[in-house]
């Protein structure tokens, strides 16, 4: 259950999502969850169920990646700053990828930078973008793809 702490250490520190009181409750029972030796054994079997509930789908290779992210959070707080993520943002991202393509199309080095630059880019939007509630995050984390790369690239 050690895994329960990243998840909410990863929610508190990029702020993911929108807090209102059915956000701060599921909070609460995840963290009422990690702490299993000062729990009554309903409760553990209460929040057990909601966090099979709330993170269905959710395997080791997303564990790593939001712990992976807690350890390079400069890069989710550069991203943040520079807001790619912004309508106006997502197009000045397109326009540089687009350049950029155009510019390293017979330059091996230099297209491995940009491809780099391109995954990270799609794997950090889940923990730039503020979400409405866990499981619009869990989902955003869940249409990740390429794992394995993506965690690759952020390191």
């Amino acid at each position: 259950l050690s895994f329960i702490k990243t998840i909410i250490d990863c929610i508190q520190t990029f702020d993911l999502i929108s807090e209102n009181n059915d956000n701060n409750q599921i909070l609460n029972n995840l963290t009422k969850l990690g702490d299993v030796q000062n729990s009554r054994l309903k409760d553990i079997a209460d929040s057990y169920r909601l966090l099979k509930e709330k993170f269905k789908g959710i395997n080791n290779r997303h564990l790593e990646l939001i712990k992976t992210t807690l350890e390079c959070s400069s890069v989710i707080d550069m991203l943040k700053k520079s807001d790619l993520y912004s309508d106006h943002g997502r197009r000045r991202f397109q326009e540089l990828r687009d350049n950029l393509t155009t510019l390293f199309q017979l330059q091996e080095r230099n297209n491995m930078i940009l491809n780099s630059l391109i995954v990270t880019y799609a794997v950090c939007e889940p923990f730039v973008l503020k979400a409405q509630n866990l499981e619009e995050f869990v989902s955003r984390l869940l249409k990740l793809h390429n794992l394995d790369e993506s965690l690759n690239q952020i390191k």
